[in-house]
């Protein structure tokens, strides 16, 4: 079975699972998933887990995403972005660069968005997507997301361009809309391009048109080490890796060595002396400490574990 990550460009128009399921045809296995929903008018990068790499697509899912988008002031849509109906239009004629970069401090850091209708967030186990088509709104609790970076790029008005780097989570659609009704004006979101995934960037990524059967898809996937590249790695004895397979954790003296420091409770890729990638584990203490007790002292606690190497 094939296994490993694709760094698909997801074109517009087509929604995350219309790519799983091309992916699915292509490569003729079921065990495919993606790590990280993109909405149909979004391109860009679109992590694809194939085979025991579907085990992984939760840690990816949870990665830095950064996004190139264009909000549209003074237009207002139901959907939050281009593809709604439109509720409100006001005029933006007033609005300077200088009101713009003052609102968009406001949304830089820890902020609050309330979820839009038209997502796969659940209520009372319904997705809130499904209750909107039947024409009923309910009551969302607002949620905590981190923006990390938020860069005016360009404005020219009605059009502001902005590079967002954020957490898992974050809606774009949402942010447009916040900042237009921060300006007095309204927004909606009219492109949107999703850049960068973790360590998976858009200029690496794979035009769907050329993943069509096993062997194309095959030589154009990565391995989870790649993906998954700024946790520290961890490499251990030959004589560790079996026991390793079998679930047991690690003991400190079986470590050879380490790509960087990490801290207590790190999520760590553990890789054999010969370089293949065989799991993640979470570190029982920090790497300071963890060089200085060695021993039989268990100290990386398995989290996946992959007995075949990708």
């Amino acid at each position: 079975m094939l296994s490993g990550i694709l760094n698909v460009d997801k074109p517009t128009g087509l929604t995350s699972h219309d790519v799983v399921d091309l992916i699915r045809k292509g490569a003729r296995i079921r065990k495919v998933g993606h790590a990280g929903t993109l909405d149909p008018l979004a391109t860009g990068v679109l992590p694809i887990c194939l085979g025991s790499a579907t085990k992984l697509s939760e840690f990816l899912m949870a990665e830095e995403k950064e996004y190139s988008l264009i909000c549209t002031l003074g237009t207002v849509t139901d959907s939050q972005d281009i593809t709604g109906t439109i509720l409100h239009e006001n005029s933006t004629e007033s609005i300077t660069s200088e009101q713009v970069n003052e609102i968009l401090d406001r949304f830089r850091g820890t902020i609050e968005q309330i979820p839009p209708m038209l997502s796969a967030k659940r209520h009372q186990g319904k997705r809130l997507y499904d209750l909107a088509r039947q024409g009923i709104e309910v009551e969302r609790e607002p949620v905590q997301v981190e923006v990390f970076k938020l860069d005016l790029i360009r404005f020219e008005n009605p059009e502001i361009e902005l590079l967002v780097s954020c957490s898992k989570g974050t809606y774009m659609r949402t942010l447009c809309h916040d900042i237009g009704a921060a300006l007095g004006c309204g927004g909606m979101l009219s492109n949107l391009v999703r850049t960068r995934c973790g360590a998976l960037c858009v200029e690496d990524s794979i035009d769907t048109a050329i993943l069509k059967d096993p062997e194309s898809i095959k030589s154009n996937l990565l391995s989870p080490d790649v993906a998954l590249e700024k946790f520290a790695a961890v490499i251990i004895q030959d004589s560790e890796v079996g026991a390793w397979m079998t679930g047991r954790a690690i003991r400190g003296g079986a470590i050879l060595s380490r790509s960087k420091d990490f801290e207590k409770e790190s999520l760590l890729r553990i890789k054999a002396r010969d370089g293949r990638f065989v799991g993640l584990a979470k570190s029982l203490f920090t790497s300071e400490q963890v060089d200085r007790l060695g021993g039989d002292l268990e100290v990386l606690k398995p989290v996946r574990v992959f007995p075949k190497p990708f």
